[in-house]
């Protein structure tokens, strides 16, 4: 009898149960894991700022209330918060098929200034704020960038200080033209300005958002970035700064009625440098020093200017515009959760910054596009974490 083919059998039974245990073991390893990928392509990201003004002289001696203030300073703190609710993504059929996906993030903001005024107590102007932002993202050349930013202002020095609510909002389209150059437009509500004024936007960069770049978002910031390496980045920029708020009465600043609050504003330019350090993944920060001018303090009545509610303030009972002075600002930011890759997706980019920038609300702060990661140098200076993020977690 001729056992050659039950031999042949028994070989071929075991060959293939060898072949096929590792792949049954490597299967069940990996659902054991239960891995979860990230949902979204934006960290939720926690920025604390501070900004100080040196006090100084009011100018205008003649004045019954320049007399009063004496002198006039600031002192803020900001804390900002932005993280993603929901990501609603179109499924690639291969990877060559551009992304096209949706944003919904959730923004919270806290404020407090200080106007230091030596001639009367110190007030503490509370500002807060919840809001949404949409952004989508075409997978083409467009993004649109709408931002919904409700708030409310009151002075904690007193505990039965009124509140008043008010609305930002922003609506943007932004255009990659290429990695190089990028163009903007839109409409923008905004109190930085020290009113409550309809703006448009007008947006243009030139250079790749990862690499040396000029950036001229009108009305928000004009800056040139340069990255040093992946860890340093210098900004050299020109902004607004500003706001309105409810201001308490107690000290009588408003001495032709009886109202127990007015309207305090306040706008300047700030133009100087800063410096951008990333620690980690986790934590940046920044130092900001330079020149503050085209100062002005307004203080508007409320009974006054409450007829009309969509225009601008226009009947105020002092004004004073202060000569230059310098400033200081520091800034901690907090980065937090995974992120779908998105390495060298200009549009991803691209929406990144409008978040960080023109997202800012009437804070008009930056956290420094943390999320998008310096190019190297050199083919060299490709680090180990540079090719991870590299590699897309659907790859696993």
């Amino acid at each position: 009898m001729d056992t050659k083919p039950d031999i042949y059998k028994v070989l071929m039974t075991l060959s293939a149960l060898f072949l096929l245990l590792p792949k049954t073991e490597a299967q069940g390893s990996y659902d054991s894991l239960k891995l979860q990928l990230p949902k979204h392509y934006f960290k939720t990201v926690i920025v604390l700022d501070a900004y100080r003004k040196p006090e100084q002289s009011i100018p205008d001696t003649t004045d019954f209330l320049s007399k009063k203030l004496k002198s006039y300073g600031v002192n803020q703190f900001i804390f900002s918060l932005n993280t993603p609710i929901a990501t609603f993504e179109r499924p690639q059929y291969d990877s060559t098929q551009p992304k096209k996906n949706t944003h919904l993030l959730l923004t919270a903001n806290y404020m407090r200034l200080q106007p230091i005024f030596d001639g009367i107590q110190t007030h503490s102007l509370v500002k807060t704020g919840i809001g949404i932002r949409l952004v989508v993202n075409s997978g083409k050349k467009g993004i649109w960038f709408i931002d919904t930013a409700p708030f409310v202002t009151r002075d904690a020095t007193y505990a039965n200080s009124p509140a008043e609510w008010r609305m930002a909002n922003t609506i943007v389209y932004s255009h990659n033209k290429s990695e190089k150059f990028n163009w903007r437009i839109g409409i923008t509500k905004s109190f930085m300005w020290g009113n409550r004024n309809y703006l448009p936007f007008i947006g243009l960069r030139f250079g790749r958002l990862n690499k040396t770049h000029l950036s001229i978002q009108i009305p928000r910031h004009i800056s040139l970035n340069v990255p040093v390496n992946d860890k340093f980045t210098m900004s050299f920029y020109t902004k607004p700064q500003g706001g309105m708020w409810n201001f308490s009465n107690r000290d009588s600043v408003y001495y032709l009625g009886n109202a127990s609050t007015f309207h305090f504003t306040r706008y300047e330019i700030n133009t100087g440098f800063r410096a951008d350090v990333r620690v980690n993944d986790f934590f940046n920060f920044y130092v900001a020093l330079g020149f503050s001018t085209k100062n002005n303090i307004t203080f508007y009545s409320e009974k006054e200017n409450s007829k009309n509610k969509n225009v601008p303030y226009k009947k105020f009972f002092y004004e004073q515009d202060m000569p230059a002075t310098g400033f200081f600002n520091l800034g901690l930011v907090f980065k937090f959760g995974k992120t779908k890759s998105y390495i060298g997706d200009k549009n991803i980019y691209d929406a990144i910054d409008l978040n960080n920038t023109v997202g800012g609300g009437d804070d008009n702060i930056s956290n420094g596009n943390t999320q998008i990661p310096i190019a190297p140098k050199k083919a060299t200076d490709l680090n180990l974490k540079s090719v991870q993020d590299l590699i897309d977690y659907n790859d696993f």
